[in-house]
């Protein structure tokens, strides 16, 4: 959606509320990397969470809601279309559980609906190449939206602004809210309850994902005001005092496509549960990670953007945008690191949050010392060997026990995923292709135990 520009000059708070499961030391140097950037680049708040595998979570603040109110990491912030991600895993699930298939057409689920082919599948929905028009791209979405900031919309009023197609479906790749607000119908056909209920239901409560809402019809915690500019080159306004805005109409009429709000803790929390196979299976994930190229470097999948490099690494997240609010994240496909930042200030775009914040958290994180390897196992006693490795590979977790195997290649591909029951597996390489990959070693009670860096020979 195309966002109102603007540009802040305004003085910042700085509040540092680390919650320092990481290291005190590396604590305060994340905190001071969010300060710098949030005043180099006059960011009026923000709220950022790094996840470090096996050591745990850092939450700061920056900046200021209105005057006088300092962000603090319990805001709760609307994260847009990473709602997407959130959508596309209950998909998955239900296909997990045989009730669809992503190879469904939209016809076997919905019917009668203008400008949308029945032929579409669910799979082209998700990875936006149905050519749908996206309805947020109406003019008369805008001015439904403009006529009461507080109605609460049905998902199914967006189906009005639907308009023509953009291009025969699987012919090409275009990002579509109209993709998203058509699953969550499906969804809410299923199982005959409001799309929050489900999301609730399916992945909020049994991730104990607390800090997470739909909205408007879950209501709680604190917002921080969106600050915007209403008119061109005009100044940096708070959209709920100078346009006395309410989020209810934006985010009703966003539904699947980009209602939850949370914290940028439970933000981070999310893509860690994600990845590591707690809230889709790794059948399910493998196939999330099935990528449609946009460009050289970049491609979507499922609900879920690939991006390279970063920092020299392959990472995975889904940004998202609102009015007044941006949401950016990513989680490092080489060694689990996740980020997650979002802001009160819509003026700067997501690519920027992206390269300033993001980037520069990625980066000192990287900087910091190797990741801990909890309880009383080293690094060096656990084996990955021989290497160089031809035909297979030993793994043998010394006094450890029980782990997940992964050979990585350097686009982030997960190429081997295996479970090591007890302290040793042999692994067969017979089917690898030659070449540079990353062995990881990890589990659930520990975090990452080994990653090192692999040659295969043939």
């Amino acid at each position: 959606m195309k966002k109102i520009v603007l540009a802040t000059s305004l003085l910042l708070l700085t509040v540092c509320s680390a919650q320092a499961q990481i290291a005190s030391a590396y604590a305060g140097r994340l905190q001071s990397v969010l300060d710098s950037v949030g005043k180099r680049f006059h960011i009026k708040g923000l709220s950022a969470a790094v996840y470090r595998p096996g050591e745990g979570m850092w939450t700061g603040a920056y900046g200021e809601s209105y005057s006088g109110v300092p962000i603090t990491t319990d805001m709760y912030f609307p994260i847009g279309s990473n709602t997407k991600t959130y959508t596309s895993c209950i998909m998955l699930k239900l296909q997990e559980a045989g009730t669809l298939s992503l190879d469904d057409t939209i016809g076997k689920w919905l019917q009668n609906i203008p400008n949308v082919s029945g032929q579409i599948t669910i799979r082209q929905m998700l990875n936006h190449t149905s050519g749908l028009f996206s309805y947020t791209n109406d003019p008369g979405f805008f001015t439904a939206l403009n006529s009461d900031y507080t109605k609460v919309w049905q998902p199914e009023d967006m189906l009005q602004f639907i308009g023509a197609p953009d291009f025969a479906p699987g012919t090409s790749w275009e990002y579509s809210n109209t993709n998203y607000l058509l699953a969550g119908l499906i969804i809410k056909k299923i199982f005959n309850e409001p799309y929050d209920v489900t999301v609730r239901r399916m992945i909020l409560d049994p991730q104990g994902f607390t800090n997470t809402i739909i909205y408007p019809a879950e209501k709680r915690g604190t917002i921080p005001h969106g600050w915007t500019v209403m008119t061109t080159n005009g100044p940096l306004e708070d959209m709920m005092v100078s346009a006395n805005y309410d989020n209810t109409a934006f985010l009703s009429m966003a539904t699947s496509a980009g209602a939850i709000v949370a914290t940028a803790e439970d933000v981070a929390k999310f893509w860690v549960a994600l990845m590591n196979g707690k809230i889709i299976n790794s059948n399910s994930l493998a196939e999330m990670k099935q990528f449609v190229s946009i460009n050289a470097n970049n491609g979507y999948g499922l609900g879920l953007f690939r991006m390279r490099p970063v920092n020299g690494h392959v990472v995975y997240g889904h940004g998202g945008t609102c009015f007044g609010y941006l949401n950016e994240n990513m989680v490092d496909s080489t060694n689990g690191i996740t980020i997650a930042v979002l802001t009160n200030q819509d003026s700067i775009d997501n690519n920027q949050i992206f390269n300033w914040v993001v980037t520069a958290l990625h980066k000192n994180t990287l900087q910091m010392a190797p990741l801990s390897i909890a309880g009383n196992e080293k690094a060096d006693d656990i084996k990955i060997y021989p290497n160089p490795a031809s035909n297979y590979v030993d793994v043998n977790l010394g006094t450890a026990n029980n782990a997940k195997f992964e050979l990585i290649d350097m686009t982030g591909r997960n190429i081997i995923n295996t479970t090591v029951d007890g302290n040793y597996v042999r692994v067969s390489l017979s089917d690898i292709t030659p070449g540079l990959y990353l062995a990881r070693l990890s589990n659930t009670e520990k975090g990452i135990l080994k990653t090192t860096k692999l040659q295969v020979v043939h």
